[in-house]
């Protein structure tokens, strides 16, 4: 009897043990429909739609805003959260990916983009037409 109780609470042990050291780095940074991804906001300070990218999309004429099928994202632009191990660009300019341009640092969010660059001219707010992985 002392036995199999001996081997239960062991296994019990290396069981326990075992779960709470195998945390894989998706799980860590979290989970749910935006982990590991480039969020795109409509709006200043994260709010109204928002468009998901988990790779570039170099022509955001074609990208709608998710859960949308009639509103590309293309220069609606106003806020970003980085919740990838990337640098992001962004270019005003889709397909060649050139013009004015905005760089998001891995694991970072910008509430707004009104003073990125501080242009005097509304920065980057609603100029993104390309979104690239670097």
């Amino acid at each position: 009897m002392k036995r199999k109780l001996g081997m239960a609470v062991g296994l019990f042990a290396i069981c326990a043990g075992s779960a709470l050291g195998m945390t894989t780095p998706a799980q860590a940074a979290g989970t749910g429909p935006h982990a590991g991804a480039f969020i795109l906001y409509e709006g200043e300070d994260f709010k109204q739609r928002h468009a998901t990218f988990h790779g570039s999309d170099i022509e955001l004429n074609n990208k709608y805003w998710d859960g949308s099928t009639s509103a590309f994202a293309q220069n609606g632009g106003s806020s970003m959260r980085n919740e990838t191990g990337n640098y992001v660009g962004m270019w005003d300019i889709g397909t060649r990916c050139t013009g004015v341009s905005y760089t998001a640092k891995p694991h970072s969010e910008d509430s707004t983009f009104r003073n990125n660059p501080d242009d005097g001219h509304g920065g980057f707010d609603n100029k993104a037409s390309c979104v690239k992985f670097l």
